[in-house]
């Protein structure tokens, strides 16, 4: 597990780092606006988001090696040249390289999920969390040094050979034999291939789409919090005057979000992915009311370690629900949905603050995460309803 969470974090380093790169690289070696850089941004964002879910399925018919192959060699041709592209041609190969690109979180969840054992899988997926966490803290900055103490062609070639290293690495370690992460069930007898994540209590299949349904939603929705959370982070901070903290409020998110992950990951018992959802949109809605950033650098602790359990908890379900044959797609939607969830949230919490001023960013994004929580309490508990029941034994 080290291993494959230190490759993941790898992965995922250059690819947090990529949209303020891609950005610089229009705006100060194309010298174009900030309109343009961000129309190049949105193009990979939006490449990323729709080829997850295909590359995932291509990794469930193919097997990984061959799939990780053609990513890590589809980055390596774009990020030698992205800084020799013209604005048409980097729009068009930012696209390409999004819907190739095989996300790191993707790929360790995909190694957790598979290597293991069911009983420490919450506390397995609560570390990727924590890494993820700290990939957020440490891209961004790495980026803009390296764009703006070096240059921007710098920042492409290095981030991209750490990129296309980390996927070769686990291209490699695909191909190693995995050891199953356990041949029992929660009572200690033996199951067989594909019944280890069906959900105790009668059709496997139909109560795994729900469990996935229902973890995809939340997390969809708490990707929707945490792009919010943050553009309403920095319209409260340009309000009370204080944008110069604005840095350290959104730092100390991802602090509070690495210790979230760690207190999921030691929890007894795993919480439904609804839980720690409503409870995100109760301390998020009344944010806004914070009068000063001082009072704002405690309150938001709650809802970052909140976000970071809920990304946890969606991530386990997940891969918990997810076959030996489907794990690629499944948890390649999971990480559509997150992305899905980022790219709304800033949107949603914009309209919010233009209609209602900066406290409403906070109670729109806030309010949304509730409505979906209660949303899919509902369903998971008719879904439970409708289940038959098992056979009984004798």
């Amino acid at each position: 597990m080290p291993t494959t969470l230190v490759a993941g974090f790898l992965v995922k380093l250059p690819v947090i780092a990529i949209p303020l790169v891609l950005s610089l690289q229009v705006s100060l070696g194309l010298h174009r606006s900030l309109g343009a850089a961000g129309l190049v941004t949105g193009a990979w964002m939006a490449g990323v988001m729709a080829g997850a879910p295909v590359l995932g399925w291509a990794m469930d018919r193919l097997s990984t090696r061959p799939v990780l192959t053609v990513s890590a060699a589809a980055q390596g041709a774009f990020w030698a040249t992205a800084d020799r592209l013209a604005y048409p041609a980097l729009l068009c190969a930012a696209l390409a390289s999004g819907l190739l690109l095989v996300p790191g979180s993707t790929l360790t969840r995909m190694a957790l999920a598979a290597r293991t054992a069911p009983d420490h899988r919450q506390a397995a997926f609560a570390l990727d969390t924590v890494t993820s966490q700290l990939s957020y803290l440490v891209g961004p900055a790495l980026g803009a040094v390296l764009s703006t103490q070096a240059s921007p062609a710098t920042a492409c070639r290095l981030l991209g050979t750490v990129l296309v290293l980390a996927l070769a690495a686990f291209a490699v370690r695909s191909g190693r034999p995995s050891r199953p992460a356990s041949t029992r069930d929660g009572a200690g007898n033996h199951a067989r291939p594909g019944e280890r994540n069906a959900p105790a209590g009668g059709d496997g299949r139909t109560g795994a789409v729900g469990v996935v349904g229902v973890a995809l939603a939340c997390a969809f929705a708490t990707g929707t919090v945490s792009s919010g959370f943050e553009l309403s982070l920095i319209g409260l901070c340009r309000v009370q005057g204080a944008v110069e903290w604005a840095g350290l409020l959104i730092a100390a998110c991802a602090v509070y979000a690495v210790l979230g992950g760690l207190l999921s990951g030691a929890l007894a018992v795993t919480p439904r992915p609804a839980v720690p959802l409503l409870l995100l949109g109760l301390v998020t809605s009344p944010l806004g009311l914070a009068g000063d950033w001082r009072v704002l650098l405690v309150a938001i602790a709650p809802a970052a370690m909140l976000a970071a359990t809920s990304f946890a908890v969606t991530a386990a379900a997940c891969g918990a629900a997810a076959t030996e044959h489907t794990r690629g797609r499944v948890l390649g939607l999971y990480g559509a949905a997150v992305a899905g969830g980022n790219a709304l949230g800033a949107p949603l919490a914009g309209l919010a603050m233009a209609a209602a001023g900066p406290a409403g960013g906070f109670l729109a994004v806030g309010t949304a995460a509730v409505l979906v929580a209660l949303a899919c309490w509902v369903l998971a508990a008719r879904t439970g309803r409708a289940r038959p029941l098992p056979p009984q034994k004798g």
